[in-house]
């Protein structure tokens, strides 16, 4: 991990291949919606999602399974690719679909048990603004991820996707992580 909590790079992944990949997934992966419980309501996830990653895992969040049974070969090809890059391999993928400015992700971290620290953020589609609050700041760092981007940043740190008036296209966000625990 570097010194800083947050290091993003542009074009990691080329842009025709970036746009090949965002197309492939949106036609081919089995999205799915969620929902949570939140002070005692149940509560629509406002985006959906997928996850992939070594067979038997099980990653868990907000009380939430979800296990894995293998990766499809593109998603290893762009795992393979960051660990050319970043050293330790990746175990586990979450995919999130934002169809719109609608669909975001609120104020969180990723700090489960069982899971490592390092988030390697690859981004797909439409450029969408991502707020991270780093180091115990009480102001957000802002980045605006564009399509082929790769941001790597300690989850430990508390990190949103707002939504948006602006029109957007849609937007794919891989997440790649270490998931130690089942």
């Amino acid at each position: 991990m570097p010194a800083e909590p947050c290091c993003y790079r542009r074009g990691f992944l080329p842009l025709d291949v970036s746009e090949r990949l965002c197309r492939e997934l949106l036609e081919t992966v089995c999205w799915r919606e969620e929902w949570l419980h939140l002070y005692g309501r149940r509560v629509r996830v406002p985006r959906l999602i997928a996850w992939y990653g070594d067979p038997g895992l099980n990653y868990r969040y907000a009380g939430r399974d979800h296990h894995t049974t293998g990766w499809p070969a593109r998603l290893a090809e762009v795992r393979d690719r960051l660990t050319a890059v970043l050293g330790p391999t990746f175990n586990f993928v979450l995919l999130n679909r934002y169809r719109d400015g609608d669909d975001h992700m609120g104020w969180h971290t990723d700090d489960e048990r069982g899971h490592g620290h390092r988030v390697a953020s690859v981004s797909l589609g439409a450029t969408r603004r991502f707020l991270v609050r780093a180091g115990g700041e009480t102001r957000s760092r802002r980045y605006d991820l564009e399509a082929g981007s790769l941001l790597v940043l300690d989850g430990r740190c508390p990190h949103r996707l707002p939504p948006t008036r602006r029109p957007v296209g849609e937007r794919i966000n891989l997440t790649f992580r270490q998931v130690t625990g089942t």
